[in-house]
């Protein structure tokens, strides 16, 4: 996995656009899920509540959403993006990273 990004150093450049689904997965995996909560069940339990009021929850979930699309042979990870996307920007905007 790539080095993972801290919240506060995401800027609006870096999101990818909807239709590059290769840097898409790149992207969600500049968040480690698994490390942040301690354990894949950790990480799947919380993105699973898709409770979306930070900036690490919503990366979690991305994240996840990324991993799972991958072990299934998927692409469900496209529109978990699509739907995150704006929420990632509004935070971004706000500064409000935790």
């Amino acid at each position: 996995m790539p080095t993972p990004l801290p919240n506060d150093e995401l800027k609006i450049e870096l999101l990818p656009s909807i239709d590059d689904a290769h840097k898409i997965f790149s992207f969600a995996m500049l968040f480690n899920g698994y490390k942040h909560h301690g354990s894949f069940e950790g990480s799947a339990q919380r993105a699973s509540e898709r409770k979306r009021n930070s900036l690490t929850e919503i990366r979690n979930e991305l994240f996840f959403s990324a991993r799972s699309s991958r072990h299934c042979d998927d692409e469900t990870y496209l529109k978990t993006y699509e739907a995150l996307l704006p929420l990632i920007i509004r935070k971004i905007k706000q500064e409000d990273f935790v």
